[in-house]
């Protein structure tokens, strides 16, 4: 038997308007965090400004904001039901992160849920490259490759897991750095430190430079025992690991608009307020 089920529930606009009253009361208690393109008809959108014509001719409208230079989220305290955050924390400094997760809570109402998806997930990729798995990394193909420095030569898998882990510090990456690894180098790294994976994963990001140039950077790790550990200093005390659609709050688990990026590399975690 074949089943055609549907693949999430839908939250149509008159769910919100029940609850809130508007669309624009909507709109101030829902916000997508980074959210590049992306547009939902009752959230709003915090990013940081097109750095680019291109991508300014695709950004959704959106409340301009530097996670890095910025300390404090425009917003009042206290004031919002939830905040969803798709593939953005890997992409600013750890430091910024703090920030960004306890302005965060200051902003959340009693209650109010704080979603974070973000990959790699740093566990999946070290079990992948340990095993050499080459198949792992297969957002990383030739077309992608012909976008990177250095065509001539073959990327291995460990240009690879590098290259996903602390970008400017890949050889194949144009971005500056101090300490650009070669192939053997990450090899011969990840052979040491195979009982220490934590320490090396800090030694390859921890002097990476953010650049508001190259914001598709990957410049720090995650996974779900660091994200409840910057989450709980946060001031969050309810912090759970979550999966793809699988959200405690239903605004959240239409799939139409949530979950959508690399679902399959991805961690996904909650914390309420």
């Amino acid at each position: 038997m074949i089943y055609n089920r549907p693949t999430s529930i839908e939250v149509k606009r008159d769910e919100y308007l029940k609850v809130f009253g508007s669309i624009e009361d909507a709109k101030e208690k829902f916000y997508n965090i980074g959210a590049g393109s992306w547009e939902h008809p009752c959230w709003s959108n915090i990013d940081l400004p097109a750095q680019t014509p291109e991508f300014a001719a695709i950004q959704a409208p959106c409340i301009h904001h530097d996670l890095v230079k910025n300390e404090k989220l425009p917003l009042s305290s206290d004031s919002v039901e939830g905040f969803y955050s798709s593939h953005v924390v890997e992409h600013i400094p750890d430091f910024a992160n703090r920030n960004l997760f306890k302005e965060v809570y200051r902003c959340l109402k009693s209650g109010g849920t704080f979603r974070i998806s973000t990959g790699p997930c740093a566990d999946m990729d070290w079990q992948a490259i340990l095993r050499e798995d080459e198949n792992w990394w297969y957002f990383y193909d030739k077309d992608f490759q012909k976008l990177l420095v250095r065509q001539s030569e073959p990327m291995s898998v460990y240009d690879k897991w590098l290259l996903h882990l602390a970008t400017p510090n890949s050889v194949f990456s144009s971005s500056k750095s101090k300490n650009k690894y070669s192939s053997e180098e990450i090899k011969k790294l990840i052979i040491q430190n195979k009982d220490s994976r934590d320490k090396l994963l800090n030694h390859l990001t921890k002097d990476i430079i953010f650049d508001i140039n190259e914001p598709g950077n990957h410049v720090c790790w995650w996974n779900y025992n660091k994200l409840k550990q910057y989450l709980s200093e946060a001031g969050f005390s309810l912090i759970y690991r979550s999966g793809y659609g699988q959200s405690r709050v239903s605004w959240m688990r239409d799939l139409r608009y949530f979950d959508q990026t690399y679902p399959q590399i991805s961690v996904y975690v909650e914390a309420i307020k």
